[in-house]
């Protein structure tokens, strides 16, 4: 297996690695990483020169979140609990109107 060439400012073994990926990655250990998690120190000794680091996606160091993105973040963040507050009213009123709608069926005489 080839060895990724480390790039110019990139330590010889990291500390951390984050995975990029959408999935789990599994390491050499039995270990797994989270997408979006990084490794402990213990796992790091089994990135460097892995299948994973080779694709990409185990990358060195920790993910840093730009202002502008963080910014984003946070106003979808708060575009998340609006959405949730309109949520529970429309799931109130859909609630209410159910039973208002068994109440109506309940005052229809049955035909013989």
């Amino acid at each position: 297996m080839a060895r990724k060439q480390s790039k110019a400012g990139d330590s010889a073994s990291a500390d951390v690695w984050t995975n990029t990926s959408q999935n789990p990655v599994i390491l050499g250990d039995g270990s797994s990483v989270a997408p979006g998690a990084q490794t402990s120190p213990e796992q790091a000794e089994f990135v460097e020169g892995s299948f994973w680091e080779e694709h990409g996606v185990l990358v060195s160091g920790s993910p840093v979140l730009s202002e502008a993105g963080s910014r984003k973040a946070e106003e979808l963040e708060a575009e998340n609990e609006t959405l949730r507050a309109q949520l529970f009213e429309v799931s109130a009123k859909v609630e209410s109107l159910q039973t208002e709608n068994e109440a109506l069926k309940a005052k229809i005489p049955k035909a013989e």
